[in-house]
């Protein structure tokens, strides 16, 4: 802390940050603005950047699977199409883990995400290929009804590219996947709006505890100046900067930690140091990581923020992250791409997943194979059809317990013979 003079103005409040200034937006973030939606809510913050590089990299671990749906209302799994290969490489410089990974944080940073169909006009042929569009760099041009007018896209400063939507069909060359936004009936809502004073106060905390590291972790002290008779008095401006550069330069940083200060000329040095409920800010950093988590639909368990036992184990925690937040996500995709691409290739194609393929929903699998197992009421052909399975001949039959029988017949059972025993040969 620095000499108090009578012409210093008094410290002004610190301004909102980005982040909380955008609680009331409408999410329509572009240029400048989603650039340090980006750097400040994903570069610069660790929990957001982790919550969103989990989501995508779960959900991109998904292989999507094509299905053909007969006039039956079944499924069959088609191994080889072309659309099959447009999925598993998208564009020449991305894989579908690549491509879905980027699509997923795209959306869950800005709330949108934005395919381009590479090839796709008013003929609806299907696309060469699928690119991403950075939200950043693409406007939507407001419709008067159900549908937008269209789509901008400034790669650049000189360059702009529009996609106009089919105002019928709401067909379109672009992709649109958004959050719902009470705010805007556009863009989607980003899950940094509602964390946003939880970010502001883990990335501030974070910066002040490193200013308080570097300076031996509580504020040096005060200095103040007194007159040859005692009293208070005050420094001339080049006094106070003489002695500010003096300090700023032989007594700050941690390289100069300890080290002893001259006084000299009536200035006296008062000890200062912060109580230990000043310095806790660990509790208030993890509470502003526990909202952020929230926020992206993230057990904080997995992230390793203490101070949460929701979940009894890891892998409940992990369980419910699977069943909460990322089989939602990857049905929202599934079915985006279902409306805008599928229906390209032909009538009764069906993208979507296979639960049985992902290794974190095994605890799920096997409870539900226990209770079918046990349900006494089911043929065996029903209980393989719940499991996912073929049927099999003669499994039209209810398999019950050997040993049940009512209780009023217990004392008069007829025991039979074991076969192949001299009883069982008589007739």
């Amino acid at each position: 802390m620095w000499p108090f003079r009578k012409d210093t103005p008094a410290p002004s409040r610190k301004s909102a940050s980005f982040f909380v200034s955008l609680i009331g937006g409408k999410g329509a973030l572009s240029g400048a603005a989603f650039d340090k939606l980006a750097r400040e809510g994903y570069a610069e913050c660790v929990v957001a950047f982790a919550c969103i590089n989990r989501i995508a990299a779960a959900v991109s671990s998904v292989e999507p699977h094509l299905y053909q749906k007969n006039r039956a209302g079944k499924l069959a799994k088609i191994e080889s199409h072309p659309l099959l290969d447009l999925i598993y490489d998208p564009n020449p410089v991305q894989s579908w883990r690549e491509f879905c990974g980027g699509m997923t944080a795209y959306h869950q940073l800005s709330g949108n995400a934005y395919i381009f169909g590479n090839g796709l006009d008013k003929s609806q042929k299907p696309p060469r290929e699928l690119q991403l569009l950075s939200p950043g760099k693409v406007k939507i041009v407001p419709g008067r009804g159900l549908f937008p007018q269209g789509y901008e896209y400034r790669p650049d400063a000189n360059s702009k590219f529009d996609y106009p939507v089919d105002q019928i069909t709401g067909k379109s060359a672009i992709l649109q996947i958004r959050s719902f936004n009470p705010l805007s009936p556009w863009y989607g809502l980003s899950s940094l709006d509602p964390s946003a004073i939880g970010v502001d106060i883990h990335t501030g905390g974070q910066k002040w505890n490193k200013r308080l590291l570097e300076n031996g972790a509580r504020p040096s002290g005060a200095l103040s100046v007194k007159g040859g008779d005692g009293t208070p008095t005050t420094l001339t401006d080049d006094q106070y900067l003489r002695l500010k550069e003096m300090i700023d330069r032989q007594f700050s940083g941690g390289s100069n930690a300890g080290r002893p200060l001259l006084l000299e000329g009536g200035l006296e040095w008062q000890e200062m140091s912060l109580n230990a409920k000043e310095m806790d800010f660990l509790n208030g950093k993890h509470s502003a990581a526990r909202d952020i988590a929230l926020a992206f639909g993230v057990p904080p368990q997995l992230l390793g923020i203490p101070g949460d036992s929701t979940f009894a184990n890891y892998e409940m925690a992990k369980l419910s992250f699977w069943t909460d937040t990322i089989l939602p996500l990857l049905s929202m995709y599934m079915d985006a791409f279902n409306r805008w691409l599928t229906p390209l290739y032909g009538d009764g194609l069906f993208l979507w997943y296979d639960e049985a393929g992902i290794p974190a929903l095994e605890p799920m699998r096997n409870e539900k194979a226990k209770r079918v197992n046990d349900a006494s009421y089911m043929t065996i052909n029903e209980k393989r059809r719940e499991m996912g399975l073929d049927d099999i001949d003669g499994g039209d039959v209810v398999l019950v317990p050997f040993n049940d029988i009512p209780l009023e017949l217990a004392g008069n059972s007829v025991h039979l013979a074991e076969p192949g025993s001299p009883a069982d040969l008589k007739p």
